[in-house]
Formats: C-alpha cells, sequence, structure tokens
C-alpha cells in the first residue's frame, strides 16, 4: 500500500511539471508571436537609420515597425498634433535622379479636410540621442508636394520646445530650414513645385550652444558633398530623439535615411 502512494505521489508531480513546462512554453511562443519586431542594424557603413516604407499598400502608418535602426515603431505625436489617421501607404516608390532605393511603395499624406484645424503628425523614436555636442549626422529624404497649399516637413526633437523643421511653409514657395513653427525660417532658391519629388539632405553639427544645420537640395546622388549656403546658426537644439512628419498639406515621402557620413545618405545606383 506505502508503495503505491508513492508511485501516484511521483505520477502526480510528473503530471504537474509536464502542465508547467506546456504553459511556459506556450506562454514564450505567444510572446514571440506578438512582441514587436526589434530594430534592425544596418549594413551600409555610416548609416544610423533608414525607412523605405516597404509595408503594404493602404495599410496606416501608426504602428508600422519596418525600416532598419529605430528605437520604436511609427505613433501620433508631433507638437499639438491631433490628427494620424491622413498616414498611409501607397503604391509605386517615389525616385530622384539615380538615388538608390529599396522600396517599392511610398508614404502619402492627405491634409485635413476643409474647416479642420488639425495638425496632422507621426513620430518615430531614435535609437539614440543625436544631439551630442561635437557630432555630426545627415538626414536626407524623398519630398513631394501633392497639392497646393499648408505645410509639410519632417522635424527633428522631442515633439515639445525647440526642434528642427525641413522642408515646405504655407506662406513662402521655397523650402526651407527654420525652428518648428516657422522661427527663424532659412529659405533655399528651390520653389516648391506641386507632383515634382526634391531630394532634401541636412547636415546636423552640434555643438554647445547654437548647432549648424545645412541644407542641400537635389544634391547628385553617389557624389562627394557639394557646398551650401542655406545654413542656419541660430538654433540650439538641445534634445533630438525622434523624427516626426508634421503636417497640413497633401504631400508624399519615401526613402527616409539618417547617417554620420554624406554618402551613407545620398547612395548611388
Amino acid at each position: 500500500m506505502a508503495w503505491s502512494k508513492k508511485r501516484i505521489l511521483l505520477l502526480v508531480l510528473l503530471l504537474v511539471f509536464l502542465v508547467n513546462t506546456a504553459l511556459l512554453t506556450g506562454l514564450w511562443l505567444l510572446q514571440r508571436r506578438f512582441a514587436p519586431a526589434p530594430a534592425r542594424t544596418t549594413n551600409t557603413p555610416g548609416l544610423v537609420a533608414s525607412e523605405p516604407f516597404a509595408y503594404e499598400i493602404g495599410e496606416a502608418v501608426p504602428g508600422a515597425n519596418g525600416g532598419q535602426g529605430f528605437g520604436g515603431a511609427w505613433e501620433p505625436g508631433g507638437f499639438n498634433v491631433s490628427k494620424s489617421d491622413v498616414f498611409s501607404v501607397q503604391p509605386g516608390g517615389l525616385s530622384f535622379s539615380n538615388l538608390a532605393v529599396s522600396g517599392k511603395n511610398h508614404l502619402r499624406i492627405e491634409a485635413p479636410a476643409e474647416g479642420d484645424s488639425a495638425i496632422c503628425g507621426v513620430g518615430r523614436l531614435l535609437g539614440a540621442d543625436l544631439a551630442v555636442p561635437g557630432a555630426v549626422h545627415y538626414l536626407s529624404f524623398l519630398c513631394r508636394p501633392d497639392a497646393d497649399g499648408g505645410y509639410g516637413v519632417v522635424v527633428v526633437g522631442t515633439g515639445t520646445g525647440r526642434e528642427l523643421s525641413i522642408g515646405r511653409s504655407s506662406s513662402q514657395p521655397e523650402y526651407h530650414l527654420s525652428q518648428r513653427g516657422g522661427a527663424g525660417r532659412i529659405f533655399s532658391n528651390v520653389n516648391v513645385v506641386v507632383g515634382e519629388t526634391v531630394l532634401l539632405v541636412v547636415k546636423m553639427e552640434f555643438a554647445e550652444g547654437p548647432d549648424r544645420f545645412t541644407l542641400f537640395i537635389n544634391p547628385a546622388p553617389g557624389q562627394p558633398e557639394p557646398r551650401s549656403d542655406v545654413v542656419k546658426l541660430d538654433l540650439d537644439l538641445a534634445t533630438a530623439t525622434h523624427l516626426f512628419l508634421y503636417s497640413r498639406s497633401a504631400w508624399s515621402v519615401d526613402e527616409l535615411r539618417l547617417g554620420q557620413t554624406w554618402a551613407s545618405v545620398t547612395p548611388g545606383q
């Protein structure tokens, strides 16, 4: 009788062990299935992050976690932003000259409806704060205005305070650099043309005190860094941990690249 009880106890313990093992394995598999994909590292020398918007056509961008080198997924964000459902992936990648591209789709941003005063925005966490004194970073992207009116910019910052804005304004015809909100605009000599894709590149040189930002428009991909006189010297970015797409216009964007060298963000085919 004693041996029978001992055997029963061993069987019960074995059954408990097997059930616990199955439950733990199931939980591990669920975590692997639904956990966000970690940001992948880049293979291009000097390239820190890239986003070719290689998602499914019609997919909303908030929640998307593709590309490489970022610290999180796209999410609604930006200063005073209240609308993020106007960002969606559309067929056909943007192109410029012989710039190397890696996606077949692009991001389309719709303007808010007439009478809607909402600011539209999405943002994405970078892998590290860019605003370290002595650091040099390059940001490039393809941009195509799809309608007249409104503003559409890429913003470097945190979603509040002083931030760098690159793109088009609602009141001036030229591409420019400014503080987000329009203060201290530095204009290029290149006008915004509806339907025309441009390659915008910004060199960001961070320092103790005001930083140096240089805008290049339509540089030759695969060639050395050219000279540019579009330079902003009056903005001190204390922190730069995010990229934002910030808008009240219809426009498209593609091939966002962030790197430590000119060549990494302007590769030729």
